[in-house]
């Protein structure tokens, strides 16, 4: 070929004098110079760039919630993942160094304890405990595997680590002073679940009341004592609540039986819960010279009757003495303002200033159930606490209540005013002991105590701390549930679920949508 040919066809000669042949493009060379390459690298970078950002901020948010508790937002209409406001209150102020051992591995303890169900609560408790943690640095919560520290319990001596229904589960302790919560203590279960199968169905937690009440017991120095008087055919189960509610309170409760016991000097209240009998004169005795005191005075004597007819003349005299008589019959009230339910459930009113000036929130008002009426029968010594004075009456137990067919009816039973509650004085000097009377036996059960809704539980701790001029140190904690749960976490492998879903799946669908569009874009 000549060169005039080479040149008209545009076809190059090698040094050798050969033609060179032309060669095949590289098509993805090619496109990766193109525009819509340049384009779509910069599109997949910032996908990927974005990518990485959402589990760089998972992964973050995690050590930092896990690091610091109240960063964690609890999506719970109830807050059931938050302390209660009377639990932060009182750990920020807390003076003495305190460190909550919880006597299992974390991830064993969020696991449920091999919990047949309700395990969800046990994740709640972890959450709770590690609030109350970062709440004050005073007061620290660990878990301690015991299988890898076997020497632990030593230091605690005066606990029964092999009594078959010991059952701890947590320690508080103070330095000097501790003590042990059981599993009972810090969580609600089905006992019929547990008495059938053997295995727990918890159905509620009771992680602060339990860990609070330990540290009131390790922290106050002189509880004082309350005496419950039995021997008069009184329920346990009419004042189980009510004292449960005071030993939570760091006050030293103890069974006292009348017939053959004294009530100890060194108690400074009584209560006398719903007896279906009378007390003897002897019994009477007893209780006149515990008030009394020596001259001394300085105590008080809680008394709520039954709500049933009973003949108390011992009793009734006694009463008498302090300005009061509990009236034969029930209360009621008709007053939309005031009734719940029915008109034998009602709210009260407060009626003195010495009793709830340290009251936490006075705007809360105390329910009253099948109450009785007290009668102020001399008003130098005695004075309601609780009353209403709106359409309210008593109609006496020999009135046979199914002909009350319309509030007509009850018009010849009204009263001007009802005392669900009164104090009467035996003196009106500096000495002097009282008598309380709150004549609902149902106002301190844990219906009306384990409820934020009304005062009851506020209440009868504030007029205790009062009466004892123990001031105002009273808590009352109710238990927690998870009715909704946070975010939808009811269990441990529902947060692992989470985790997952969040750090994991969530990303790499971002991931593939980007690849999708990416590739759309390039075929177009």
């Amino acid at each position: 070929m000549s060169k005039k040919d080479l040149i008209e066809n545009n076809t190059p000669e090698t040094p050798e004098g050969n033609v060179k042949k032309d060669k095949k493009p590289n098509k993805f060379i090619a496109f990766l110079k193109s525009r819509k390459a340049k384009r779509g690298t910069i599109a997949t970078a910032i996908v990927a760039v974005f990518i990485c950002l959402i589990i760089l901020l998972n992964f973050v948010t995690g050590l930092l919630t896990d690091r610091f508790p109240s960063l964690q937002f609890d999506m719970t209409s109830s807050q059931s993942y938050q302390l209660q406001k009377d639990t932060s209150e009182y750990i920020s102020k807390l003076k003495n160094d305190i460190t909550v051992y919880v006597l299992t591995r974390e991830s064993t303890f969020k696991s449920g304890l091999g919990a047949s169900s309700g395990a969800q609560y046990f994740v709640q408790a972890d959450k709770l405990l590690k609030k109350m943690d970062a709440a004050n640095d005073k007061l620290t919560v660990k878990f301690i595997d015991l299988s890898s520290n076997p020497t632990f319990t030593g230091k605690y001596t005066n606990i029964d680590w092999n009594a078959e229904n010991a059952n701890n589960l947590i320690i508080v302790d103070a330095g000097d002073n501790y003590t042990a919560l059981s599993l009972d203590d810090c969580f609600d279960y089905d006992s019929e679940s547990y008495n059938y199968s053997g295995t727990y169905a918890y159905t509620g937690t009771k992680i602060e009341q339990a860990v609070i009440t330990g540290i009131l017991d390790v922290t106050t120095a002189d509880k004082i004592g309350i005496d419950i008087i039995t021997g008069s055919g009184e329920d346990e189960e009419h004042y189980g609540a009510l004292q449960t509610l005071l030993k939570q309170n760091a006050y030293s409760a103890k069974e006292i039986n009348l017939t053959t016991q004294k009530l100890r000097k060194a108690s400074k209240i009584a209560i006398l819960y719903a007896p279906t009998v009378d007390l003897s004169k002897d019994a009477v005795t007893k209780v006149s010279d515990w008030l009394n005191n020596g001259g001394e005075k300085g105590k008080t004597l809680i008394y709520i009757p039954m709500d049933v007819k009973t003949s108390t003349p011992n009793l009734d005299e006694l009463l008498a003495e302090y300005g009061m008589k509990v009236s034969d019959g029930l209360a009621f009230c008709t007053s939309n303002n005031y009734v719940v339910q029915n008109p034998y459930m009602f709210l009260t009113d407060y009626k003195n200033d010495t009793y709830t000036a340290d009251l936490k929130d006075a705007n809360i008002p105390t329910i009253v159930y099948n109450t009785r009426n007290i009668q102020i029968k001399d008003s130098n010594k005695a004075s309601a606490l609780l009353s209403v004075e709106s359409s309210v009456g008593v109609i006496p137990f020999s009135v046979d209540t199914s002909e009350l067919k319309s509030e007509s009816d009850l018009e010849k039973y009204k009263k001007k005013s009802v005392n669900a509650a009164a104090i009467g004085s035996d003196s009106s000097d500096s000495k002097k002991s009282n008598i309380a009377v709150f004549a609902s036996p149902y106002m301190f059960t844990g219906t009306f105590l384990n409820t934020t809704s009304y005062n009851n539980s506020n209440y009868i701790v504030n007029f205790c701390n009062t009466v004892t001029n123990r001031g105002d140190m009273g808590i009352t904690i109710k238990s927690a549930g998870t009715d909704e749960a946070e975010l939808g976490v009811t269990s441990a492998s529902t947060v692992i679920a989470i985790g997952t879903i969040f750090i994991g799946v969530i990303p790499i669908i971002i991931l593939i949508i980007g690849l999708v569009v990416f590739i759309r874009r390039r075929i177009k």
